[in-house]
């Protein structure tokens, strides 16, 4: 008897990639650091920002969230559609020159507009990277090793992070925040040459005889309940988690009186290895549970941020340094477990011609929905409370959004259950089709 598409018995008789399949995926990653160091090399630069182009929390906020994010959101959907259509490696070569360029240009911004904008450019070169790369390890790892490839891409985001916070943080400091920009900027064309010599465009499955589950459409994803509550749990995962990266290292500054250099040092190595740490955890354990059944992989997330919640909040009322660190370790490492379970589930329940525009969808909700609002509401709340809590406005603004980490928990148990009603069909419908 053929087994049923999605079933663990299904899963295990994939064959496991080849090293070539693995090399694609750590090319990918290499993009993924460059994305991550550029995103977020603003966060531990934005008090020499703030004084030297005279901007407000409020003003900070606006960039690094919906400036950023709420663009890199946008962008992602159409981007995503052309992905789909044509060459995905050239598209992510061509992101990456995009990007690396605004990057440096950065360094000659003069006031809020200029910077807004070259935050923004490098938000629309981004925006092309994940949807495509998603789709691309899709493409090239059978579905059992596509929770483990999604994790292995994004550790990128950890590396880049550690490299942004201390990198940035110690040129800052020393040659200042222009620099930094410039010197980052630079190294997007030897990567972009890179990807096009050693990688080449993988073939996309067959497609199915019957309509695909999405139907490229959004209204048609969100009626798969389990797209549904991933989507709405990440965006609520964003919000809450988005809010702390974008804004801790400022917190820390401000709370601990620490340089960038000191901040940059404890601060970015544990916000980078250790989202490394919870990403490869996630996808490791996500995919040994998903071959007992995918639902498991989604339960354990919603245990996994309801402590998150915990280790949230209790580090920003820690009144020392250390005790701080050690809770937002805990964060970190936990927050960071979605990433492979989240993607690799949204990739199986859809049409191989449509998961970059699924993958761009789930990202336009957690980066422009959750993300930048997150983001944003923390530096509106910090410039309206300053006048009843004084230096203590920005703390008491991330202890409000870290709350919300619990609802995103209740969304993927509510996914879990979702697997249950709609059974392991749903799970991989376009898979072994004429097995």
């Amino acid at each position: 008897m053929t087994a049923l598409p999605g079933t663990g018995d299904d899963r295990r008789q994939d064959p496991p990639p080849g090293a070539y399949a693995w090399y694609v995926v750590f090319a990918l990653m290499l993009c993924q650091v460059l994305a991550s160091i550029d995103a977020r090399l603003a966060f531990i630069l934005v008090e020499s920002i703030k004084q030297d182009l005279d901007l407000s929390d409020t003003q900070i906020g606006l960039i690094t969230g919906p400036a950023f994010s709420l663009t890199y959101a946008l962008f992602a959907i159409p981007i995503a559609k052309l992905s789909d259509r044509r060459n995905r490696i050239v598209v992510v070569s061509c992101a990456i020159v995009v990007w690396s360029a605004f990057t440096a240009a950065a360094a000659l911004a003069r006031g809020f507009a200029s910077f807004g904008l070259t935050r923004i450019g490098v938000a629309i070169g981004e925006s092309a990277l994940t949807p495509a790369a998603h789709s691309v390890i899709a493409s090239c790892l059978p579905d059992r090793f596509r929770p483990k490839g999604i994790a292995l891409y994004s550790l990128g985001i950890g590396i880049g992070a550690l490299f942004a916070f201390a990198g940035g943080g110690y040129i800052g400091d020393r040659y200042g925040w222009r620099a930094a920009f410039l010197a980052i900027g630079g190294g997007g064309l030897l990567l972009a040459v890179l990807v096009m010599a050693t990688v080449r465009e993988p073939l996309r499955e067959a497609l199915p005889r019957r309509p695909p589950n999405t139907q490229g459409s959004v209204r048609s994803l969100f009626g798969n309940p389990v797209a549904r509550h991933l989507i709405m749990g990440g965006a609520l995962l964003g919000f809450s988690s988005g809010a702390l990266n974008g804004w801790g290292p400022t917190y820390v500054m401000r709370n601990f009186d620490l340089s960038a250099t000191q901040a940059g040092t404890a601060y970015g190595a544990l916000a980078g290895l250790l989202a490394m740490a919870g990403i490869l955890s996630g996808g490791v354990i996500s995919s040994w549970l998903s071959a007992r059944h995918p639902r498991y992989a989604l339960q354990m997330l919603a245990g996994v941020f309801f402590l998150a919640t915990a280790t949230q909040v209790g580090s920003l009322l820690a009144d020392d340094y250390p005790a701080f660190l050690a809770l937002f370790a805990v964060t970190v490492l936990l927050s960071a477990f979605y990433i492979g379970p989240t993607y690799a589930a949204i990739q199986s329940i859809v049409a191989s011609n449509e998961r970059s525009f699924a993958s761009a969808v789930t990202l336009f909700c957690i980066n422009g929905v959750g993300i930048a609002s997150g983001t944003f509401i923390v530096g509106l709340l910090s410039d309206a409370l300053e006048e009843r809590a004084g230096t203590d406005s920005l703390q008491w603004s991330l202890i409000a959004v870290s709350v919300v980490k619990a609802w995103s928990a209740l969304h993927y148990w509510l996914a879990s259950r979702g697997f249950g009603r709609i059974g392991d069909a749903a799970y991989a419908p376009v898979r072994r089709l004429a097995g």
